[in-house]
């Protein structure tokens, strides 16, 4: 993979490093609903799923390590990480072997489902409790397909852990500890097919350290701010960002 990317190009890069920090910093979650759609806007998937590589698994961790009573999150859902690792891994290759511009509309439906979550847990998600190993492994490797594909699997998860009520600080620790596993077999995945050079390597470094300092901020200003506005100021942003992906993807078929 060449890196040759523009100085306007690194500076939004950086920008949505910083602002995604903050968002995983206020909320335990988020980080790559905001990085990977800015980074894919401005160049594409496998560039965009290198450098979000290393500063998503860092703050997945961050965010697993807090709270503690890991035994509750990380010793009751094991199971659904490693059918997230398995979805992973099948969506990797897509990402490897097939054209990633298409992705694009992928990308964009992921946003979709998060904007619209609400909408979507009101389903009939019956079968979920008559059925809870089948459901663990249909929502856990169909995350784990998009982490794969469009590096986010975020609303599969969270509708997943809203429809079994998991605590707050559950969901947030079982849900990170999914999205590391899944990351590392994505990382391991395309480090193993050539896909990662040592640019996109090196410049996983200081991209992380923003992340890591937004993360930060974010932790020290979470009860200055009203969740409520947050979240209608990052949905109309997704939401722009969704449209745009759309546009993107579709302009492939028809070039």
């Amino acid at each position: 993979m060449e890196l040759e990317l523009a100085w306007w190009t690194w500076a939004i890069i950086y920008a949505a490093m910083l602002a995604a920090g903050m968002m995983q910093g206020m909320f335990g979650f988020g980080f790559p609903v905001i990085a990977t759609p800015v980074t894919v806007l401005v160049t594409d998937i496998k560039t965009a799923i290198v450098l979000n590589m290393l500063p998503t698994l860092t703050l997945n961790l961050v965010s697993v390590a807090r709270g503690g009573n890991w035994s509750e999150s990380l010793g009751r859902y094991w199971h659904l990480a490693i059918y997230v690792a398995i979805g992973s891994f099948l969506g990797t290759q897509v990402v490897i072997f097939a054209p990633t511009e298409p992705l694009r509309l992928l990308l964009a439906a992921v946003i979709f489902a998060y904007l619209y979550q609400e909408q979507l847990a009101r389903l009939d998600w019956g079968w979920l409790s008559r059925h809870r190993r089948l459901s663990t492994a249909v929502f856990g490797m169909t995350g784990g397909f998009f982490s794969g594909t469009v590096n986010n699997s975020l609303p599969v998860l969270l509708i997943y852990f809203l429809l079994l009520n998991a605590s707050v600080t559950v969901m947030t620790q079982a849900m990170n500890y999914c999205f590391f596993f899944g990351r590392s077999v994505q990382a391991v995945t395309l480090g193993a097919a050539g896909e990662i050079s040592m640019a996109g390597a090196l410049a996983n470094i200081p991209l992380t350290l923003v992340a890591i300092g937004g993360h930060f901020i974010g932790a020290r200003v979470q009860r200055l701010f009203s969740a409520g506005t947050f979240n209608r100021l990052l949905k109309r942003i997704l939401l722009v960002m969704g449209l745009l992906l759309t546009l993107q993807g579709l302009a492939w078929f028809v070039r």
